[in-house]
């Protein structure tokens, strides 16, 4: 603040991108490929291609930071005796 006069540098705050837009879509269709690789493999493929090294600790953030995270739920609401008496007669009933 300069004389009553305001001026945000709030633009300027933060780290730089090691992964750029082009990357992130680049990493995004290596994902999708085979989800089921690890941030090591995933590191060891983004590193093979034409664009900068980087380590597995930036893939594994810019992972989370395009919201790609484990599809497991965190928790689980415990079965009530209700549920575990409906349960078996509803595996009944929709068993093939």
């Amino acid at each position: 603040m300069n004389d009553d006069e305001t001026s945000s540098r709030r633009h300027g705050v933060g780290r730089p991108h090691v992964i750029k837009e082009k990357g992130r879509r680049r990493l995004s269709r290596m994902m999708k490929q085979n989800w089921s690789q690890t941030v090591t493999q995933l590191t060891a493929q983004y590193n093979a291609g034409p664009s900068r090294i980087v380590s597995e600790h930036t893939v594994q953030r810019t992972l989370l930071d395009m919201g790609l995270r484990s599809k497991r739920p965190t928790r689980v609401p415990l079965l009530t005796k209700r549920h575990r008496q409906v349960l078996p007669r509803w595996a009944r009933e929709h068993h093939h």
